[in-house]
């Protein structure tokens, strides 16, 4: 049975789900991709183009970390086509480097995914959940009784277009702290409510969050509904998956402390597609000092792994092969990596990651 995969089901999971082979991971992610695609296409929706995740298009945010920063002019003007707009854009969200170099900090998330987005105008709300719902069951198999939507009860449009379209015993109320039913997109007055949607864990027990349903507005006046879903949260939960890392195909390398392995791949994952955008680590913006504590973040922890660069490279390798057709930046990164030990092993000190990073040297 692959890595990451609950050893305790006997068969079958909750979902039908047998197995997950991490190998061809990318593949589970693009066909989720591609059923969200089919099914809002269906129903009238217009796609909209992702972009690069470094793009610059929202200059409230470094990277593209939702899909509605692409949407926010639409938004803005007020020009939301009916029924609505969908796009799946990839996205990177940095909270993880903050805690690279803390072993006390393990990342719930990881930083890069896909998120499958979609926009409404604010009087859809109704037709939004039921079409989002319709979704999760028809083309993704999920059984009602496997969905949970958490919501507030302040929230009372929200709480009645839920219970229009879930059974009363699948949602819970006022189950959670009051910012968690509460959203920012970056743009002056404008915030979200919304609710939450949970799926019921692999193994029968818990939920755990995949989405949500938001209501945009400014100064209490609606301006459009907003369905915003996680490729990789939808697929930790249907394969019980042990970390939404496992939805990328990256080999393993025998790491045996599951805090090192999963912060190690996250910095591979995101120096490589980061790379593979065109930046480098350097520090002439914050873009580029956000790659360079990613990049670096693969010498600590393969050093405290006792993993060698050459086992690195065939994991880059690997994984760009397998999730971009070719391998096209491991040997940059390679090469970084070797400079870069080799100035600290000189003493070339001059930052707090240099610091600890030589440390383990």
């Amino acid at each position: 049975m692959s890595e990451g995969i609950p050893t305790t089901f006997e068969g079958k999971n909750i979902y039908g789900k047998e197995k997950f082979d991490r190998q061809i991971s990318h593949e589970k992610v693009e066909e989720i991709s591609r059923e969200f695609k089919d099914f809002y296409g269906e129903n009238g929706y217009i796609e909209v183009p992702p972009v690069k995740i470094s793009s610059g298009i929202d200059p409230t945010v470094r990277f593209i970390g939702s899909h509605i920063s692409v949407l926010k002019p639409e938004i803005i003007k007020d020009r939301i086509p009916s029924p609505g707009e969908y796009i799946v854009q990839n996205c990177i969200r940095t909270k993880n480097v903050q805690g690279l170099f803390n072993d006390e900090y393990f990342p719930l998330w990881g930083s890069c995914f896909t998120s499958l987005g979609a926009l409404s105008r604010p009087e859809r709300l109704d037709e939004v959940v039921k079409e989002c719902l319709v979704f999760l069951k028809s083309k993704l198999s999920i059984n009602e009784e496997n969905i949970c939507i958490r919501v507030s009860s302040a929230d009372k449009d929200l709480l009645e277009a839920a219970t229009a379209h879930l059974g009363e015993d699948f949602i819970e109320v006022d189950t959670r702290p009051e910012a968690y039913y509460r959203h920012k997109i970056g743009i002056e007055e404008i915030i979200g409510r919304n609710f939450n949607i949970a799926l019921k864990n692999a193994d029968g027990t818990n939920f755990s969050d995949i989405g949500n349903i938001i209501i945009i507005e400014k100064k209490g006046r609606a301006l459009a509904v907003e369905t915003a879903l996680g490729s990789s949260t939808i697929l930790k939960q249907l394969y019980g998956l042990d970390h939404v890392n496992d939805c990328f195909p990256l080999i393993e390398l025998g790491i045996e402390d599951r805090n090192l392995r999963r912060k190690l791949e996250d910095s591979v994952i995101v120096a490589t597609v980061l790379y593979l955008e065109g930046l480098e680590p350097r520090a002439t913006d914050n873009k580029e000092r956000i790659l360079r504590s990613y990049v670096r973040a693969i010498s600590y922890f393969r050093l405290k792994s006792k993993v060698s660069l050459d086992q690195i490279h065939q994991m880059i390798t690997d994984f760009e092969v397998k999730q971009f057709g070719s391998s096209m930046v491991a040997n940059k990164i390679i090469n970084y990596l070797k400079t870069y030990e080799k100035s600290l092993s000189a003493g070339k000190i001059t930052t707090e990651e240099d610091r600890i990073i030589a440390s383990v040297l």
